[in-house]
């Protein structure tokens, strides 16, 4: 396989898994409820349950999550551009 077609394969691999963790964050941090809705194939909930998750403290490590996971993509997007392009 040239290394061209490897380098787009990669590229499009980070850039999917990035926009599904993405969405996956944002429904998390908007609203625990309207993230268990999602299918199953873009929503990866481990051994939450939408019983436990919903409401009071579940709702909020919920939201905590989706912060976190906003935070990570934001700190590595940004660390990679301003090594890349700025410095």
């Amino acid at each position: 396989m040239p290394l061209l077609m490897k380098q787009v394969l990669l590229v499009t691999i980070v850039v999917l898994t990035i926009l599904v963790v993405g969405i996956n964050a944002v429904y998390m941090l908007v609203s625990p409820k309207a993230w268990f809705r999602l299918p199953t194939w873009i929503r990866k909930q481990g051994t939450l349950t939408r019983e436990d998750s919903t409401h009071g403290w579940g709702a909020v490590n919920v939201r905590i999550a989706g912060a976190v996971i906003l935070a990570g993509i934001v700190w590595i997007l940004v660390s990679f551009v301003s090594t890349k392009w700025i410095g």
